[in-house]
């Protein structure tokens, strides 16, 4: 992405951070092959260059009412859905709760359980988003592409989300995985594809956290 698309859109940017909640560091999801082990400290690294400057961040958190066993169940694991610390929105940020994989198509604010993510982002004349969290092929990918079709310039820093493995789809002819089972493809692969699929304009702008942090 050329330094000049970030230039032209941080005024009129906000950070929205996906998903970071304590359901991913419950043991079930420790024990798991993760990406992006650097996750953490990026995304502190940009919460806190954009607080320092003013500029929108607005947290999306995901929620389960099907499942009832689900880590992301309120009433089942009410500490699941919570941020985790380092995430912890201040006051005067957005908090917006979805039900889906979509921030764009599922989220609305947990204030007034109806103001959605365009919304907010509408009544701050924001034109650009800058997605961060997890995880990457999921929840990231289905609000970067949600973010496009409503015509927001769509940022994903890739260092600054995660995911984790995941098993090869069984098909006739389908492709082996990249572990030596041949039955998961690795985190990293997961996490590489799914930028892959989202990276060069047409959906989003793939970036990594420090050509971020040199603009704000």
């Amino acid at each position: 992405m050329s330094s000049s698309f970030l230039v032209t859109a941080l005024p009129k940017t906000a950070l929205v951070v996906i998903d970071v909640q304590q359901a991913f560091i419950d043991p079930s999801f420790l024990k798991r092959e993760r990406s992006t082990p650097n996750m953490q400290p990026n995304i502190s690294a940009l919460l806190a260059g954009f607080r320092e400057k003013h500029l929108p961040v607005i947290h999306i958190h995901h929620f389960d009412a099907v499942e009832s066993t689900s880590l992301w169940n309120e009433q089942s694991h009410p500490e699941g859905v919570l941020p985790q610390d380092y995430v912890r929105p201040l006051g005067n940020e957005p908090v917006l709760r979805k039900y889906d994989k979509s921030s764009g198509f599922g989220a609305n604010l947990v204030a007034d359980g109806k103001t959605s993510l365009k919304d907010i982002l509408d009544a701050q004349g924001i034109k650009t988003i800058i997605l961060v969290g997890q995880s990457s092929p999921h929840c990231v990918s289905s609000t970067a592409r949600a973010g496009f079709d409503y015509g927001f310039s769509v940022v994903v820093v890739g260092d600054a989300c995660a995911t984790y493995a995941g098993p090869i789809a069984d098909f006739p002819g389908a492709t082996k995985g990249d572990a030596q089972d041949g039955k998961y493809w690795s985190a990293e692969a997961m996490h590489g594809l799914a930028m892959a699929h989202l990276d060069g304009g047409e959906l989003a702008h793939v970036v990594g956290t420090p050509e971020v942090l040199k603009f704000l």
